[in-house]
């Protein structure tokens, strides 16, 4: 039986990887939210960018960010410019506890 994921704050949860459908870069999500394969009223996602670290500096290096969007609301808010991927994911799930908290 297909059970649909709850909104509700989340004290842990497990994050699978996926890809951009544009260039293949890694992103994470969790409880299908991602917002390229979803209908979920609150999406999730942890994406990369290949960025320069300084303005001076020629080459590149991935660093993260997280999105939480609420569909019904029509809003979305970013976190980050993070060097590692622990730290981006920690930060996205406090970003979308903050929406379930004030949804509820």
């Amino acid at each position: 039986m297909f059970e649909l994921p709850q909104d509700c704050i989340k004290q842990s949860v497990t994050w699978s990887k996926g890809s951009d459908f544009m260039d293949g870069s890694p992103r994470y999500t969790f409880e299908g939210r991602d917002p390229q394969n979803t209908i979920e009223r609150f999406q999730v996602v942890v994406y990369t960018e290949r960025e320069r670290e300084f303005s001076h500096d020629n080459q590149k290096r991935n660093f993260y960010y997280g999105y939480v969007r609420d569909n019904e609301k029509e809003c979305g808010d970013t976190v980050g410019r993070f060097k590692t991927v622990k730290e981006a994911k920690a930060e996205t799930l406090k970003l979308f506890n903050l929406y379930m908290e004030t949804e509820a």
